[in-house]
């Protein structure tokens, strides 16, 4: 169980975007979403009007100019952006980041192979049934399976009441709120055999 007092190890020497990021070209399919790099050039117009609408309100980004938004999107040495598509769809954005070197980090005892993550879904037009728990479900797999880190890291604004029903599905497990500059979150962390017992669970439901 996470404690509420940090004790932080020193960053990889390597550097998290360094060892985890996907370099420019590079995609990975998981399930049917392909994950390439978030690129400015290509991604931000797309990105920028998902993030002005009113869904994506626990982004805090609605009121910030489109420049303030190119630069909290920017990738950094301690975090990065995916985009995933299916097809020629872009569908969904991941930014993957260091919870050593991030508030969070100051409200549990993180531990190497740690990754935080912040999701963002397409806006909806046409509703696809299953398509929120699908999309999670291989942003989960993306990090646990396929990228190799132990433990997933999330601080969703308390308030959110459509992520909570989706974390619980993969297996995060909420260990308690936490107040953060922006935000009250819940501090939940996921396994991957968590993750593995809940899709077992939920194929058996």
């Amino acid at each position: 169980m996470a404690s509420q007092t940090a004790v932080n190890p020193p960053a990889d020497t390597a550097g998290f975007s360094a060892r985890y990021g996907f370099a420019p070209g590079k995609r990975l399919k998981v399930n049917d979403f392909d994950f390439c790099a978030y690129r400015e050039s290509e991604h931000f117009d797309t990105l920028s009007d998902w993030l002005g609408r009113d869904y994506a309100a626990f982004w805090g980004m609605q009121s910030l100019t489109p420049t303030e938004r190119r630069i909290e999107l920017a990738p950094t040495a301690d975090k990065f952006g995916l985009m995933a598509y299916r097809g020629a769809e872009p569908v969904l954005y991941t930014e993957l980041y260091d919870p050593r070197v991030d508030e969070v980090g100051q409200h549990f005892d993180c531990q190497h192979g740690d990754c935080g993550m912040h999701l963002l879904l397409a806006p909806p037009t046409k509703p696809k049934r299953g398509f929120s728990r699908q999309a999670i479900t291989a942003v989960v797999s993306l990090i646990l399976q396929h990228l190799g880190f132990a433990r997933l890291v999330v601080e969703p604004d308390i308030n959110n009441q459509k992520i909570h029903p989706l974390n619980r599905a993969v297996g995060i497990c909420y260990s308690h709120a936490i107040q953060l500059e922006n935000k009250q979150a819940m501090l939940g962390f996921c396994t991957l055999p968590g993750f593995s017992a809940a899709l077992a669970t939920g194929a058996t439901q």
